[in-house]
């Protein structure tokens, strides 16, 4: 697979031919070893996340009904349907848990999970709202409603209120009632606003409930005085309504409330149902307002999904049946006695921490008491934490914001694996963290250094090396071959901070500045740099590094003295360990966000709209991203043959605006790498057919692409006169810039930049690097000031005086 090689995204081919049994069966066992077991206390153990082992029961019966899986498309719980098959199953099963959640009457459906039931909540919600001739319609919930709230709001066009949570982590009634008295003094008079308010009954990190029979009362009331708001609730009982009844049946967050209309449960978590399976329920005479229509199948279908599996619908019988009240309240008093020893084992290992076990429900949260209280990559890796910044009273009085993780104790949790956990958790508390260690922030420059090197101590010419390998991630060769997608560390916060000091090595070369994490031992640990602030940086990467580095195991920038304008690029040049030049990079545009020509010894790549940036995770954690709206790869062979496009890849839509880079949190390899679209040619190094441009014709019309200097633009590619051209010109008719760059160019510059052998760094001498640098400089100067631009046409050259048009010798 492409992305797991580069960080690429390409799709694979569909194979034509079927693998052989032996190698089918190899694959498979393999990929299943990767799946973590559930019983196994050697196995990584999910204490983060509700998820348990499926009850065998359930996995024999969907078995048994997996070969003829009928179709339960739309609902059966109505009167007169459901009366065969796993239709009748899914109903009867249905109603025995709307039984069980209090109600008198209710439909619902089998749903894949609760992030459809609620979506199925809210748009029945919207519905009978508008039916009631609400053009409003407000969904309000707490700042700690799961986030399936928010999606479903957003694909339902629905407004989304939050109530801030406070430090009881509830969703106050008190709160409920001054938002609506918000909500209905902003509505014109006349005006109805629909209201969906949203209760949770177990909250996915804190296990609480809300006092729905409260919020309930405050919309009971509220509705009988009149009044122009219109009230709808909705209660998502994904993480507690498969639990209460058995645990704490006292809890009043069921149907037993008048003013409860729908409610979601998920038996794919504690109910010991497999992947996927939710329920969703709601009053009778509600389950009309999503009702479709389907005359090509001859039926009404209420639901979201449409097509559904009889066999799961059987499966959840089985368990509603063949496990019943007296089989799941003994799984749950397993789960609060785990609970319990989980509780335990936080405070053996941590007795100042913060320990609050949820009343009723299987869940611990739990606040560390050292300094940010953040636990080591490795647990949260091994276990699958997942920590969340809370409102908190401290016990003198103050309200704070503190870190705290959930731990879910899941029925498949037994004594070995807390017991397990005990040990590795007190472990890690013991451990120094990088957040007690860390010497205090300073400028570690010497003193008298210039401005320019002031913010060095955390960055470096090249991006990627704002972050580090954490130190027992440091040799790719002890590790698989996804290591360099690892998580990267803030460079302050592994206390590897850069330190900079003028190079008096030798006497000559003054002026200069060397850096490198320890320089006692400057090339033993990431990089080592030589720099002149105003002109130049120079950067040999250590072995490690080298082995990771997608662009050679050195790399020369020239960036002055002349000032950065639009029209002067940013110069690399990428040399190999062997000390051959790699490519000669050209930045037009800032740091961060450019359009740049590579210039390799076969090879020229435009890259339009590249958006390279360092990615903070959360704490110090960091990942890197690399984002280019096209990438156009121009193979240069040794002969004269003609231009051909050897294909073209559309990964998306340059004209619709995306988010350039994933959010924070979905980030989890290094890198990350993204195309709007890929063109891939080949031409003859000594093509040079006289008159027009060759325009090769491209599959699928206009070349669309999002350029750092225009913005959208058409993108042309030509040979012409023996160059490579590149025009992109804005939609808007704002502009045109064309970047030509002759087809021997790379040749050239392969002959006229040398390096020296860095593949074994150990044996450098900083002496040898910076007297490498200063040579360097004059002939990459060279190439910056003959790559200026003549108005929009960039032609890049060794030559400084060379016009745009003229041919690089080869």
């Amino acid at each position: 697979m492409a992305d797991l090689d580069d960080g690429s995204t390409e799709t694979d081919p569909f194979p034509q031919s079927p693998l052989p049994k032996r190698e089918l069966d190899a694959l498979l066992g393999a990929r299943l070893a990767e799946v973590p077991g559930w019983h196994s206390p050697d196995d990584p153990v999910r204490l983060g996340f509700a998820m348990t082992a499926p009850h065998e029961l359930a996995l024999e019966t969907f078995g048994r009904f997996a070969a003829r899986n009928p179709n339960n498309v739309g609902l059966h719980t109505r009167f007169g349907d459901g009366v065969r098959g796993t239709r009748r199953l899914e109903r009867e099963a249905v109603l025995a848990l709307a039984g069980l959640l209090h109600a008198d009457a209710a439909d619902g459906y089998v749903t894949s999970g609760a992030n459809e039931g609620t979506l199925a909540g809210l748009r029945v919600g919207r519905n009978a709202l508008r039916a009631a001739d609400a053009g409003r319609v407000v969904v309000l919930a707490s700042t700690l409603t799961h986030h399936s709230v928010a999606k479903a709001a957003e694909i339902l066009g629905l407004e989304l209120r939050l109530c801030p949570a406070g430090p009881s982590w509830r969703l106050e009634a008190a709160a409920v009632e001054a938002a609506l008295d918000d909500l209905a003094a902003q509505s014109p008079a006349g005006d109805r606003t629909g209201v969906i308010v949203v209760s949770t009954a177990g909250y996915y990190n804190t296990g609480l409930v809300d006092p729905v029979d409260e919020i309930a009362d405050v919309l009971a009331r509220r509705a009988a005085n009149g009044g122009d708001l219109r009230l709808f609730h909705h209660v998502d009982a994904a993480h507690g309504g498969m639990i209460l009844p058995f645990t704490a049946p006292e809890v009043p967050f069921d149907f037993r409330n008048a003013h409860v209309h729908s409610i979601v449960l998920d038996p794919h978590k504690s109910g010991l149902m497999p992947y996927s399976c939710g329920v969703f329920l709601c009053r009778k005479g509600l389950m009309g307002h999503g009702a479709v229509p389907a005359p090509m199948s001859g039926f009404l279908d209420e639901t979201i999904t449409g097509s559904r599996s009889g066999a799961m619908a059987a499966a959840l019988w089985s368990l509603v049946f063949g496990v019943a009240a007296d089989g799941y309240r003994q799984v749950f008093r397993h789960c609060l006695a785990v609970r319990d020893r989980l509780a335990g084992a936080i405070r053996a290992a941590d007795p100042d921490a913060v320990v609050l076990p949820s009343p009723g429900n299987t869940v611990v949260v739990a606040a560390f008491s050292h300094e940010g209280g953040r636990l080591p990559a490795e647990l949260l890796e091994r276990y699958r934490l997942v920590g969340n910044m809370l409102a908190w009273s401290a016990p003198d009085g103050t309200d704070e914001e503190r870190l705290f993780y959930h731990f879910y104790a899941m029925p498949h949790l037994t004594r070995a694996h807390v017991d397990g956990f005990g040990t590795a958790l007190a472990a890690a508390v013991r451990a120094p963290s990088p957040s007690r260690s860390r010497r205090p922030a300073g400028d570690t420059a010497a003193p008298g250094l210039p401005g320019e090197l002031r913010e060095l101590r955390r960055s470096s010419v090249c991006l990627r090396h704002l972050v580090v390998h954490p130190p027992q991630r440091r040799d790719p060769d002890g590790h698989p071959h996804t290591y360099s997608f690892h998580t990267f560390q803030d460079r302050a916060g592994l206390d590897e901070d850069l330190t900079v000091r003028p190079w008096d090595g030798d006497g000559a070369h003054q002026g200069l500045y060397v850096y490198a994490p320890d320089l006692d031992h400057p090339f033993a640990n990431e990089l080592f740099g030589v720099t002149d602030p105003r002109r130049f940086a120079l950067e040999v990467l250590d072995r490690n590094q080298q082995k990771l580095s997608l662009v050679g195991a050195a790399h020369f920038s020239a960036f002055g003295p002349e000032p950065r304008d639009a029209d002067r690029p940013v110069v690399l040049a990428n040399f190999h360990a062997d000390g051959t030049l790699r490519s000669v990079e050209y930045k037009y545009g800032d740091r961060r966000y450019n359009d740049e020509v590579q210039v390799f010894r076969d090879t020229i790549v435009v890259k339009v709209g590249k958006d390279a940036r360092s990615v903070h995770r959360d704490g110090d954690d960091y990942s890197f991203s690399l984002d280019t709206s096209l990438e156009l790869r121009v193979r240069v062979l040794d002969d004269d043959s003609a231009p051909r496009v050897e294909r073209v890849a559309r990964h998306a839509d340059p004209a619709l605006p995306r988010r350039r880079h994933l959010l924070r949190g979905q980030y989890r390899r290094f890198p990350n790498r993204f195309f709007d679209t890929v063109i891939e040619m080949t031409v003859g190094r000594r093509h040079s057919a006289p008159g027009a441009p060759y325009v090769p014709a491209l599959p699928g019309g206009d070349v669309l692409a999002r350029s750092a200097e225009l913005d959208l633009v058409r993108v042309v590619p030509s040979v012409q006169d023996g160059d490579l051209r590149v025009t992109l010109t804005a939609v808007d008719q704002s502009g045109e810039a064309v970047f030509s760059v002759p087809l021997g160019l790379g040749a050239r510059l392969s002959a006229l930049l040398t390096g020296i052998p860095v593949g074994d760094p150990e044996s450098l001498t900083p002496a040898q690097v910076v007297t490498w640098a200063a040579g360097l400089y004059p002939p990459v100067r060279a190439l910056r000031e003959a790559a200026r631009s003549e108005g929009r046409h960039r032609h890049l050259s060794a030559c400084p005086d060379g016009p745009p048009g003229q041919a690089e010798p080869s």
